[in-house]
């Protein structure tokens, strides 16, 4: 494993931000720490850093103990939300900084920096202020800083929370692509759902500073370890006291499985390709979400009676009792 996260707690006054965490996280993978704001996913990315300290509990990386180690001794690059760029130095001598502190050869220095504008697709912009770019094009200045030093690990907090949802999109392949060139183990932080299932080999889903599942985003899509977790990884919508997806609802315009449940068309809502369809049943108002395709095939509308029933292979799950 690349690295090893045994037995972590971290409080701050009162508040516990992290409970005896334990990850393994393998190498040359792309992991995502996925959780809601304040769950403690990016206190643990900066204790493995070292730029926090446990309370308690170890951290491994590479083999190496570096619980006492400081930041600078880990060999992690550190990729922060609102990228951290020397405002004054062109978008080269960011990427060089690091090389040169460790007062590395000017000709290494230089050649290494022109491999990685390339890899980012900087090149034409070596010369620029970090301000003559934009958000997306900063993002990229500073993981290609952040891999001029060859770190054993490639740590991102939050790396595209600050951009506009069409250039994340970008950005989320584009880091996928990279991350399959360059294959150096890399954690990234994100509360985006989407962002973790499209991106990363592996999620572990935190939560009021525990960890509650791990896994690839199939398994937790799929198969997720309790309540938390499906509702966290997707919408959920009860249908005859079991909770699945509005995706996994199949609708009969007439009775067919004599399970199905009854219901009528309340709310019809386009939502680019997908229609959201609300159904009125005896047990309340159930969400279920078809293509354009299957609603104009159905020839559903507003008051017409339908069926609904779980489609073959969907994960339910009971809808827990009131304790």
């Amino acid at each position: 494993m690349s690295i090893e996260v045994k037995g972590v707690s971290k409080r701050f006054g009162d508040f516990v931000a992290l409970d005896d965490v334990n990850v393994s996280i393998p190498s040359g993978q792309l992991t995502a720490l996925l959780g809601p704001s304040g769950g403690g996913k990016s206190t643990l990315l900066r204790i493995i850093a070292g730029l926090e300290s446990a309370d308690a509990g170890s951290i491994v990386i590479e083999g190496v103990e570096s619980t006492n180690l400081p930041a600078q001794k880990r060999n992690v690059g550190f990729v922060f939300q609102h990228y951290a760029a020397f405002k004054h130095m062109s978008v080269a001598k960011n990427v060089a900084f690091g090389l040169e502190i460790r007062k590395r050869p000017k000709a290494d220095v230089a050649r290494r920096v022109e491999e990685l504008l390339e890899l980012v697709h900087l090149s034409q912009f070596a010369h620029r202020l970090p301000a003559q770019l934009s958000g997306g094009q900063r993002q990229r200045m500073a993981l290609a800083r952040a891999l001029a030093v060859e770190p054993t690990v490639l740590l991102l907090d939050e790396p595209f929370g600050a951009l506009d949802a069409k250039v994340r999109k970008e950005l989320r392949d584009w880091l996928r692509r990279l991350h399959d060139e360059v294959h150096v183990t890399t954690v990234f932080v994100t509360h985006d759902q989407e962002e973790a299932l499209e991106v990363s080999d592996e999620i572990v889903v935190i939560n009021e500073g525990r960890v509650e599942q791990i896994g690839t985003p199939d398994q937790l899509y799929d198969e997720p370890a309790n309540e938390f977790v499906m509702g966290f990884l997707g919408e959920v919508t009860v249908l005859d006291n079991v909770r699945l997806r509005p995706h996994d609802i199949e609708v009969m315009v007439a009775p067919g499985d004599p399970l199905s449940t009854p219901g009528t068309v309340k709310r019809l809502l386009r939502v680019g390709f997908e229609v959201r369809i609300t159904v009125a049943t005896a047990q309340g108002d159930v969400t279920v979400l078809l293509t354009r395709t299957n609603v104009r095939q159905l020839g559903l509308e507003v008051g017409q009676q339908v069926w609904l029933a779980p489609a073959a292979g969907a994960h339910t799950a009971p809808v827990p009792v009131a304790g």
